[in-house]
């Protein structure tokens, strides 16, 4: 009896430190946090759109699924830059959908060279990863900066 019960406290505490550890090294920021801080730096360019995730066409499939997120484009049609930022539970279904996203609307027009010639090394280049709850897409010049800012606001 005794072995049994130690047996399956072993258990339950093994799966309360797997389940923690996951999203333990980051925090339960709003993504408008996240936003905000990225509108106030000087990372974007100057002429940016931003729209709610959940009101972003690409993502009608997954809507129900984001919890918050955004999506900034740049206004200029030759300039890329896409960044996209969902909190979510479903984190492997938004990846996907990301992946999903750089293949059809990153990748295909300016992987092609359309726009500006850096688009196509901007485009190759495109980051896309899961920290905790949120899941990104950078797709910029710049986009390990943006990365480095979006993580130091989510992390412990």
């Amino acid at each position: 009896m005794k072995k049994i019960l130690i047996l399956f406290f072993s258990i339950i505490l093994s799966l309360g430190m797997v389940s923690c550890s996951s999203s333990g090294d980051y925090k339960n920021v709003s993504t408008s946090k996240i936003k905000k801080a990225l509108k106030s730096s000087d990372l974007l360019i100057k002429e940016s759109k931003i729209f709610d995730a959940k009101d972003f066409n690409y993502f009608n499939d997954v809507e129900e699924d984001i919890i918050q997120g955004f999506v900034i484009n740049s206004s200029e049609k030759l300039s890329l830059e896409d960044i996209i930022v969902i909190k979510t539970d479903e984190i492997d279904k938004i990846y996907k959908t990301l992946e999903n996203y750089k293949k059809d609307m990153i990748q295909a027009p300016f992987g092609e060279g359309h726009g500006e010639k850096i688009n196509s090394e901007i485009a190759n280049n495109t980051i896309i990863d899961k920290a905790g709850r949120y899941v990104y897409l950078i797709s910029a010049e710049n986009a390990t900066q943006i990365e480095n800012k979006i993580l130091n606001i989510i992390k412990k």
